[in-house]
């Protein structure tokens, strides 16, 4: 049986036992008035109180009804019911009923009190309102007690009703109900030892589970710090690994070509003062040493192309990639193309691609950008790209493996790179383009 449940089970038996106890009170009070009236010792009875008493008849009906709405109000708190309005509402009504039933028991009993206390405490779940109506409940508890409110109001001592028995009669009923009280008491008491059991162990797995949480928080942060170590080694060996692979590239092709180009007009040097035409000649073929050197450049170069530029142009690559990272990042990217149709060659396509491309990268980034606008306009044969955001900006500009590699780039095709970090981040590239492609 869970803990609830327990709780549950022992508030269906403090139930069970104040109906008891205030139908046994309610009919004693309601047998013996009839009893007196009966046997014409009214008079009598009048000598011995000061209040006049409610008819017989109604005590039990009034206290058991009052009761059985009591139970109705608490088993719709145990509905869940969420708006704090609602539990003030049956907290208040629930005072009322309690008054109103040890009222009519003229105030003999008064531990109907532990069982709405004992309801307070699991089924409220806000804990300011409960802190107040256990106040309440607690002073209601104190004050309701016969022999200290029977010194301030006029009440009908429920002994007074059984002096009108015979001492064994009377004996049996105060046996009975102090027996039926004395157990609602244990149980109240045991409930309570019970509820903060409950929340000792609540708070136990409480703290257990913040000290779970925490252990794994820091595994999760040392396994985010490892992986930032093996990103940044990775991140390296990948730019080694291009470096290497570039300067592969380079001694496989300019290599080749530096060294015929540099043979032949060693032999032009000596050829000139002897044979014009034969240093015509080795010229002749310097030159095409130099062109199929150029060619394959390009085709080295041109396998280090995006896909984008594999299969689109330059203009419509560089809207798909505008238009992923706006998906991606929800950030404001416009483009003017003030040139028109962008026509150039492979390696021109490229490092305009790469640089846009980079950009936008490092704008939101490093400098948290929200809007980024790409400008594209030609000055006679030199192309401009300009990219400004309004990121954080950087005042103390320091290229990283980005900037540098742009800057490379740039430099190979003869070009400059311009870097502002004052209001946002701007970049300006500018590019000679050998001619416009047709």
């Amino acid at each position: 049986m869970s803990d609830n449940q327990t709780l549950s089970y022992i508030r269906t038996i403090m139930k069970n036992l104040n109906v008891l106890i205030i139908l046994l009170i309610s009919l004693v009070i309601m047998f013996t008035t009839y009893k007196i009236t009966d046997s014409y010792v009214s008079s009598e009875f009048w000598d011995k109180i000061r209040v006049v008493p409610m008819e017989p008849w109604k005590v039990p009906i009034i206290s058991i009804f009052s009761f059985l709405f009591l139970l109705f109000l608490m088993n719709k708190k145990e509905e869940k019911i969420e708006k704090d309005f609602y539990f003030f509402f049956y907290g208040t009504m629930e005072i009322l009923l309690c008054l109103n039933i040890m009222y009519v028991l003229n105030f003999n009993y008064n531990s109907i009190i532990l069982l709405v206390i004992a309801d307070l405490l699991v089924c409220w779940k806000n804990s300011k309102l409960r802190i107040s109506f256990f106040i309440i409940l607690f002073m209601l508890y104190v004050i309701t007690d016969f022999t200290l409110i029977s010194n301030n109001i006029s009440v009908i001592p429920l002994d007074t009703y059984l002096t009108y028995y015979n001492s064994d009669v009377r004996t049996t009923i105060i046996t009975i109900k102090s027996i039926l009280n004395s157990f609602n008491n244990l149980l109240f008491m045991f409930y309570m030892v019970w509820v903060i059991r409950v929340q000792i162990l609540e708070n136990e797995r409480i703290l257990l589970l913040n000290s779970r949480l925490d252990k794994a928080n820091e595994k999760l942060q040392k396994a985010n710090d490892q992986l930032e170590i093996y990103a940044k080694i990775t991140d390296k060996m990948a730019e080694t690994r291009e470096r290497n692979r570039l300067a592969r590239e380079i001694h496989d092709t300019l290599g080749h070509a530096l060294t015929g180009i540099i043979a032949g007009i060693d032999a032009c040097i000596t050829l000139i003062n002897y044979s014009p035409v034969k240093t015509k000649e080795q010229l002749q073929t310097i030159g095409n040493v130099a062109r199929n050197g150029i060619k394959d450049v390009r085709r080295s170069v041109n396998a280090l192309r995006p896909d984008a530029l594999e299969s689109l142009k330059l203009e419509d690559a560089l809207n798909q990639v505008i238009s992923e990272m706006q998906v991606v990042t929800n950030a404001k990217i416009t483009f003017e193309n003030k040139i028109g149709e962008l026509n150039f060659d492979e390696d021109e396509e490229d490092a305009i691609y790469r640089i846009v491309q980079e950009s936008v990268t490092n704008s939101i980034r490093h400098g948290k950008a929200t809007e980024i606008k790409i400008s594209l306009f030609s000055d006679l044969n030199i192309v401009i790209i300009k990219i400004k955001d309004n990121g954080v900006g950087c005042k103390d500009i320091q290229k990283g493996f980005g900037l540098r590699h742009m800057a490379e780039r740039i430099s190979m095709l003869n070009g400059k790179l311009q870097c502002d970090g004052n209001n946002g981040f701007t970049i300006i590239a500018k590019i000679p383009t050998r001619w416009r492609k047709k």
